[in-house]
């Protein structure tokens, strides 16, 4: 009788342990921290399909583009009323056209972005793994805030990541302008050939 009992004890801290491990594995398996390990490991292994699967393309543009137009403080204050209207229909005329634009060099831009990511070596591979793993995720909701460093100066790069109700693919939606603008000259214009 008392083999009986321990033998059941056993079954059952191992039944409670396996389904607290299913648990867990499951709420990692559903985090945005999964889904960018996943995407630097489609990265590593060159299957870039996988990786666009965790960025939406189009919204990231859109909310770069919503960034780079909008007003800045006191410069809707500055210069004189033709100025100000100026800014005003630069802004709205950007936002109808760069849709329009997207869609029809989504293609030419999905590759730019591949050739980009092909020609990372294993040095930056790395750097990117150890970023997502020490990034700073705060998810509210289907929302996530992610911050990861720059190894190398400290600074941020700040994104938004979201997914869809009923979705469990969490995607990067968009990046804070000011760290992305900083992250576009220090890795294109700071290689091109200097005159």
């Amino acid at each position: 009788m008392r083999k009986k009992l321990i033998f059941m004890i056993i079954v059952a801290a191992l039944a409670a342990g396996a389904i607290a491990a299913g648990v867990v594995y499951q709420r990692w398996k559903d985090s945005p921290r999964y889904a960018l390990q996943n995407m630097v490991l489609a990265i590593k292994t060159k299957e870039m399909d996988n990786v666009f699967k965790y960025l939406d393309l189009k919204e990231i543009f859109n909310n770069l583009l919503e960034s780079s137009t909008g007003e800045v403080k006191g410069e809707e204050k500055g210069g004189d009323d033709w100025d100000r209207f100026s800014r005003q229909l630069g802004r709205k005329f950007a936002k109808k056209l760069f849709p329009k634009l997207f869609d029809n060099f989504e293609k030419q831009i999905r590759e730019l972005i591949s050739h980009y990511l092909q020609d990372l070596d294993n040095t930056q591979i790395l750097a990117l793994t150890a970023a997502v793993t020490t990034a700073k995720i705060e998810v509210q909701g289907e929302e996530a805030l992610v911050t990861i460093r720059d190894p190398k100066n400290g600074k941020p790069l700040r994104f938004r990541m979201r997914r869809k109700a009923g979705d469990r693919v969490w995607q990067v939606v968009s990046f804070h302008y000011d760290d992305f603008k900083h992250l576009m000259k220090k890795e294109f214009l700071g290689s091109l050939p200097k005159r």
